[in-house]
């Protein structure tokens, strides 16, 4: 905590070009602090937070850890000697999370004058062992409408965010479709569901390719793998650090996945005319859209041109003048 402290007055808000604590709050109760303290610091957290959103303002609350927040729960309901459900944890630990959660949400706050706010709740839960079945992870999933499933393997393999894609899910993608869809791009859903496509069958291979190696594979499935890595690394992959990389627009989130799926199908079509996948050289291709991901805003439009120009010489098809 004390490195939390220390580091965020360092960081800047790239709205308002001042310190990211001038619109922080912080609720600190460690580990060592009364049992009692720790099982109230989410609701005081939360009750600042719909101040926030009462005055109509947009908010987001990061409670770190509820896992933690359940072991409170469980150490009180064992003092109390109440009767212990799954774990030792209390019986009513599902709806005390299921109450919590509802608290987020957009409002139009009553008064004068009219104004609408936000909360949204981003909570951390840390199972043991990463066992998702236990009892609050569980809890959670029931009600939570998105899961962010972090993984260590894909740590190790220096892939960050470590997001699981296999294991992530959002119950909102259908309803927020139409929405890219009019403001992004009409194949958004497409180019989404292609994604998708792509990362799955690419894990499916990974498991063959362990066992009799990339070599055996034939060209189409090699192509997966390649596509996939272009995936991961471009897309899927950001860097805090970067000061374009950090934050990425849905336009540019879009144009990226795109293009990397153009790569897939444009190949996939040369392939089939008996062009073989080591003829092709996917180097170039690569390098524009490392150099799209780390472009300024300004430069999307022109970034952009320039890897689809590339994707265009990889397909054999004559560059756009």
């Amino acid at each position: 905590m004390a490195e939390v402290l220390s580091e965020f007055p360092r960081l800047t808000d790239p709205r308002s070009g001042r310190s990211i604590m001038d619109r922080t709050v912080m609720v600190v109760n460690t580990s060592n602090m009364p049992v009692a303290a720790r099982e109230a610091s989410v609701y005081l957290g939360i009750t600042i937070a719909e101040y926030f959103r009462d005055v109509g303002l947009r908010v987001a609350l990061m409670a770190d850890s509820l896992s933690r927040w359940a072991e409170a729960l469980r150490e009180i309901g064992a003092r109390l000697q109440e009767m212990p459900g799954e774990e030792g944890y209390p019986t009513y630990l599902a709806s005390r999370l299921a109450k919590f959660y509802e608290r987020a949400g957009r409002v139009r706050a009553a008064g004068r004058p009219e104004r609408e706010g936000v909360l949204t709740l981003i909570s951390a839960v840390s199972p043991p062992g990463g066992d998702l079945s236990e009892p609050v992870s569980q809890a959670t999933l029931r009600v939570a409408g998105t899961l962010w499933a972090l993984d260590a393997e894909l740590a190790h393999q220096r892939q960050f965010p470590a997001v699981d894609w296999s294991a992530s899910y959002s119950l909102h993608a259908e309803q927020t479709t139409s929405w890219f869809a009019e403001s992004v791009d009409r194949r958004w859903p497409a180019v989404r569901a292609r994604t998708l496509e792509l990362l799955q069958r690419d894990r499916e291979l990974r498991e063959i390719a362990g066992l009799i190696g990339p070599e055996a594979l034939q060209d189409a499935d090699r192509l997966v793998l390649a596509v996939a890595q272009l995936l991961r690394e471009v897309v899927l992959g950001q860097s805090a650090y970067h000061p374009h990389d950090a934050r990425s627009a849905p336009e540019k989130t879009f144009q990226l996945a795109s293009l990397a799926c153009g790569v897939a199908d444009r190949v996939a079509a040369r392939l089939q005319v008996g062009t073989a996948l080591s003829e092709l050289d996917l180097g170039p291709v690569r390098h524009a859209l490392v150099a799209l991901r780390d472009g300024a805003p300004d430069e999307l439009t022109a970034r952009t041109a320039v890897a689809t120009a590339e994707l265009d010489r990889l397909s054999g098809a004559e560059a756009p003048r």
